[in-house]
């Protein structure tokens, strides 16, 4: 007979356990964690002033080229450089009051279940912004709020196709410098297809490597995305839509390729536009990304060699409900195997950092502590929205448990300890957070202070992997 524990609740499928959360938790945990299915497209409040991603990305993009014309005839003015000085101050204000405001988001959810799911998906159609894709590096956060947290509640083809269409995403995969080869613009310019965007959609965000896809379908995707862009000026011509936001989505006719194209064993007409979203929302529902889906998602909550029989059961879900979401994250939830107790994922550095503020009552997250944390994540090389790669972060303990991220993990726990360890007694929290365990209980116990006993529950492996 399965067991619900409020702890594999709140620490496997949400951020951690808050003292005080245990009993209400206890009373049901698997419908706290339905409960907040329904919730996981609720923007937090947090968020409320945050501009669109279009806004951001006409400023970041106006900052470039800013730059570059001052730089353009190789000698940059005293009082040029001082506005490209405080133009990178905004930039470096705006970029870590985002981070810093993400970071709270998770410490502070009531939902951290919920989440979880948008940091799941996010990491799932990861993107990586840096100084090489200047008219995005703002974005990030915009990006995920618009693509992921807006579809938490719809259907997965809404979300693959929100994510496509996105000028993050375009502008990070290189489809806004993709031309149909016999399109009027790749005539004029003699340039043909980036085939980047349509690679990584069938790799990585639909049926996988082993989805039984081809080159020859890649690049029938890569010329179906063709004219798929961003509204911003070029070098040389204006924007090319005056009538929508600059940074805004915008497709380009005279950039598609023209005619009928082969894409998994289906035609699909050329309608302009409409010719790629169809083939998006076929590729959304077909077998082999049910299968993907499932196994990520078996591998992100409960292990890394996921259980076969759960990804079975989450594939089926996923088929018979054509990839509604709120109905694959409630299964998710029944999944006899989700409730294992051994100790089967190992806490990313995210996690872990998040999950052990959330385990220490009545810390304050002023902006200096904010900081100070996403410092920490930066050590551990997982500063959001700069994953190594389009996979973005591994899932894998071997990846957060190497020699060098265990060190990294010593000195934050000696720098959490350091600075509350006089004020936390970890014997009054550990049976709060964490499933009894009379040998980590009785080292705690045995401590020769306050700050002993906090180091060895925070560096414990129950509280270091997902109880």
């Amino acid at each position: 007979m399965t067991t619900y524990s409020p702890f594999i609740a709140a620490n496997r499928f949400g951020l951690g356990i808050q003292p005080g959360e245990h009993t209400s938790i206890a009373k049901d945990p698997k419908g706290w964690l339905s409960a907040q299915v329904a919730l996981a497209s609720r923007v937090p409040p947090r968020y409320a002033q945050l501009a669109n991603s279009a806004q951001l990305i006409e400023m970041a993009d106006a900052d470039y080229r800013q730059r570059i014309s001052f730089q353009q005839d190789g000698e940059v003015t005293d009082a040029e450089q001082l506005q490209i000085n405080a133009a990178q101050r905004l930039a470096t204000n705006l970029m870590r009051n985002h981070a810093n405001q993400r970071l709270a988001v998770a410490i502070e959810s009531d939902t951290p279940f919920a989440e979880r799911l948008v940091r799941f998906w996010s990491n799932h159609f990861s993107v990586t912004l840096g100084n090489n894709k200047p008219t995005t590096i703002y974005a990030g956060l915009a990006y995920e709020n618009e693509t992921i947290r807006a579809n938490m509640n719809r259907r997965f083809e809404d979300m693959l196709l929100s994510v496509a269409r996105h000028p993050v995403m375009l502008t990070y995969l290189d489809n806004t410098v993709s031309l149909g080869p016999t399109s009027v613009l790749g005539r004029q310019r003699r340039r043909g297809l980036n085939e980047n965007l349509a690679r990584e959609m069938l790799e990585l965000h639909s049926v996988g490597v082993d989805g039984g896809y081809k080159q020859a379908d890649v690049i029938s995707l890569a010329r179906m995305l063709t004219g798929w862009g961003v509204n911003l000026p070029t070098n040389t011509e204006a924007r090319p839509d005056l009538q929508t936001p600059a940074g805004s989505f915008y497709y380009n006719a005279r950039a598609h390729e023209p005619g009928t194209q082969q894409f998994l064993g289906k035609s699909y007409v050329d309608n302009g536009q409409q010719q790629a979203v169809a083939a998006i929302r076929d590729l959304a529902n077909h077998p082999s990304t049910a299968v993907f889906i499932a196994r990520k998602l078996v591998r992100h909550f409960i292990a890394d060699q996921a259980p076969e029989s759960a990804v079975i059961r989450l594939a089926q879900v996923f088929r018979d409900s054509r990839g509604d979401l709120t109905s694959l994250h409630k299964a998710l939830v029944d999944l006899d195997e989700a409730w294992d107790p051994r100790l089967q994922k190992l806490k990313t550095a995210e996690d872990f950092v998040v999950s052990t503020v959330r385990a220490l009552p009545g810390m304050a997250l002023t902006d200096e502590i904010l900081r100070m944390l996403n410092d920490t994540l930066g050590s551990f090389n997982q500063t959001p929205f700069m994953a190594p790669s389009p996979a973005g972060w591994p899932e894998q303990a071997e990846h957060w448990g190497g020699p060098d991220a265990l060190l990294k993990r010593v000195e934050f726990i000696n720098m959490v300890t350091s600075a509350v360890g006089r004020d936390v007694d970890a014997r009054d929290i550990v049976n709060l957070i964490l499933p009894a365990d009379p040998t980590l209980q009785s080292a705690i116990r045995r401590a020769e202070s306050k700050t002993q006993a906090l180091t060895l529950l925070l560096a414990s492996p129950q509280f270091q992997w997902r109880a």
